[in-house]
């Protein structure tokens, strides 16, 4: 066992340090006070001590000592101190979630660098693409999920001297030390690549991204500002993709995990324009954007609910019917992400009836929105007339037949009206 430091304590109490996990707390107390003792520095080369250590070397003053004399010495485990240590700095600077480093480390290193960094530096800021819209939807576990994947991206495509860390939120960063501009450009096209490989995601997996470098590794805080700009310019870009790529996953999960049955939206879509147009109303672009956008996206907030619910075919219990009723507001919240309130309104209303015992709202006759009403008509119509887990497939004059049942309880009654005027005209005696 190697002493590696002697630290004085008071006048007669010392502590002597061993290698790195243990040390030693000495009493010298009457017994070895005042006693002849030497302090010796060990010197390079002598084998048995490492340079620089301190010993201590003591003479009692007397071989017979009371029990009271005794020195009191008690052996510290300094192992499991050390790996307390060890752990709260390593959570100190590391996110829980992904592991990558967190914004306390980086702003550490950065002032460490701006001290000793002399050479180029560059710095790429992340931020994720729809991640509200999966806690939203899917709940944050589901978003946690998409937040390690792309840490898990980061550590793929990024090398060993680059920092990489979750600077927050849906944000990520990553400094690359001597590291120029085309480089980076081509660290960025690696990440956009890795991300598009990543599967069995609620969402895709997509980030904008904005870099910047500095040739002399200085003025890093510059560095920020010019990344910052350029990911929110990505981000600005590349919106409608995004916006545009989230509809058609919502699309694909709605008409392969949820039980929509084939040609659904296309049917309710055409029927709905073709209703809308019989009731006079505009055929302005953004009313028929607006048609074809419910026709297909009017129940997506089921691409949140289990296919085992879903797809059941004995009834629903109490607990299930609440989670089955839960998909209208999920609608509202992905509509809201996509950047379209419009049809979020219309999607939360879908499912609410004349008398005010629908859902979510139980909102009641003009208190529904008028397309949501008139909507209503369209879909369930289809609905009866065609394939589903949950009923049989009703002949048009049944379906027909059930819809005047539900003439002023579950549908507005003029509108009922109209739809069975508009509904003869398609299949007249």
């Amino acid at each position: 066992m190697k002493i590696l430091q002697v630290v004085p304590e008071s006048e007669s109490c010392i502590t002597v340090y061993f290698d790195n996990n243990y040390s030693l707390t000495v009493d010298l107390k009457g017994a070895l006070r005042g006693a002849v003792y030497t302090q010796q520095e060990a010197v390079a080369g002598d084998s048995q001590r490492p340079s620089g250590c301190k010993v201590i070397q003591f003479a009692p003053r007397s071989s017979k000592m009371s029990e009271s004399e005794l020195p009191r010495i008690i052996l510290h485990d300094l192992v499991e101190k050390r790996q307390t240590e060890a752990e709260i700095n390593y959570i100190g600077y590391h996110d829980q979630l992904t592991s990558l480093y967190n914004r306390a480390y980086i702003e550490k290193i950065i002032f460490e660098l701006e001290q000793t960094n002399n050479t180029v530096l560059s710095l790429i800021m992340i931020d994720m693409n729809g991640l509200k819209l999966t806690n939203d939807v899917f709940g944050h576990v589901q978003g946690d999920r998409l937040l390690a994947a792309m840490g898990q991206v980061l550590l793929k495509v990024c090398r060993q001297t680059d920092i990489i860390a979750r600077w927050g939120g849906d944000e990520f960063l990553v400094l690359l030390p001597q590291t120029g501009s085309i480089a980076c450009e081509q660290v960025c096209k690696r990440i956009r690549e890795a991300c598009e490989q990543e599967g069995n995601l609620s969402v895709r997996l997509s980030a904008a991204i904005g870099a910047a470098t500095s040739e002399s590794g200085k003025g890093i805080a510059k560095l920020f500002v010019v990344a910052e700009n350029r990911m929110y310019s990505d981000k600005l870009a590349q919106s409608r993709d995004v916006r545009v790529n989230l509809i058609a996953d919502m699309e694909h999960k709605l008409h392969h995990w949820c039980f929509e049955n084939p040609g659904h939206s296309e049917r309710i879509q055409d029927w709905g324009i073709a209703f809308a147009a019989f009731l006079g109303m505009a055929s302005a672009p953004a009313e028929v954007k607006l048609l074809k956008q419910l026709a297909a996206l009017h129940d997506i907030g089921k691409v949140a609910i289990s296919g085992e619910i879903l797809g059941k075919r004995d009834p629903l219990s109490a607990d299930e019917w609440e989670i089955v009723q839960r998909h209208g507001e999920i609608g509202y919240r992905m509509a809201q992400a996509i950047g379209e309130p419009k049809l979020a309104e219309v999607v939360l209303a879908i499912h609410e009836r004349w008398d005010g015992t629908g859902y979510p709202a139980k909102a009641a006759g003009e208190q529904i929105p008028f397309l949501a009403r008139m909507f209503a008509l369209v879909d369930v119509y289809d609905v009866l007339t065609h394939e589903r887990p949950y009923g049989t497939v009703k002949t048009q004059q049944e379906a027909l037949n059930e819809i005047a049942a539900g003439k002023g309880s579950q549908f507005d009654p003029a509108l009922t009206d109209r739809f069975l005027e508009f509904m003869a005209g398609y299949w007249p005696d």
